[in-house]
């Protein structure tokens, strides 16, 4: 991977979230972006030439606290992300410390993938109050190329192929990637293994794409 490709593949990282993928905790109401979509959108813009390991564990029984370090990779380049949790106890009082950990490393992923900048211009408006209404971001909300209007979207370059090829029986078609990035936008599909190029979409599937999108794509 080089500089330049490496340099674009952050640029993916940063560009918004499809609305709706903030989300509330039910605890203190406070907005964040699921893991699972931290890692999607990582999956898409490296085209899965990342990686993600445990750099340290640290249990302490006595604080009852788990603590993580995970170390995400993008070509040459890595990031250290930290997490912590609390150690919460079962029926029987014993310490639960797999969903902990699972816990911890979760947020350790975030962490690391927050160095990027990715999700900061769908979580600042949410908070305002802290870093978001910062003058000093401002830039990274008036930049993003991916918001020029309510109802415009800006998809991939049509004419750039991702290494994916279709499913359907007799097609194997090479997914552009605009094709990839419109299967994001299904619905509890999961992509990595219902590949399909838009000609091959059942028709259900592509009713379910939000309207800008589907229109998006249609213009390219």
């Amino acid at each position: 991977m080089d500089e330049m490709s490496y340099s674009e593949i952050i640029l993916r990282l940063k560009e918004s979230f499809p609305n709706g993928t903030v989300k509330f905790r039910s605890d203190n109401n406070k907005a964040y972006i699921p893991n699972q979509i931290y890692t999607d959108r990582l999956e898409a813009a490296t085209q899965g030439k990342w990686n993600k390991s445990i750099k340290d564990i640290e249990i302490n029984l006595e604080h009852l606290y788990v603590k993580v370090i995970v170390t995400v990779t993008i070509g040459d380049h890595s990031r250290d992300g930290y997490g912590l949790a609390y150690i919460d106890s079962d029926s029987k009082g014993r310490p639960k410390i797999s969903n902990t950990l699972d816990q911890a490393a979760a947020s350790a992923f975030v962490d690391a993938l927050d160095t990027w900048q990715m999700g900061w211009r769908d979580l600042a408006p949410h908070n305002k109050m802290d870093w978001g209404g910062n003058p000093g971001i401002r830039h990274l909300l008036d930049s993003d190329p991916s918001i020029e209007g309510q109802n415009q979207v800006r998809l991939a370059n049509p004419n750039h192929k991702v290494e994916r090829k279709c499913i359907m029986a007799g097609c194997h078609k090479t997914l552009s990637a605009d094709e990839w990035d419109l299967l994001k936008q299904v619905p509890n599909l999961n992509r990595n293994k219902m590949v399909y190029c838009f000609e091959h979409l059942p028709d259900h599937y592509k009713r379910k794409i939000p309207e800008q999108y589907l229109k998006a794509f249609l213009r390219e």
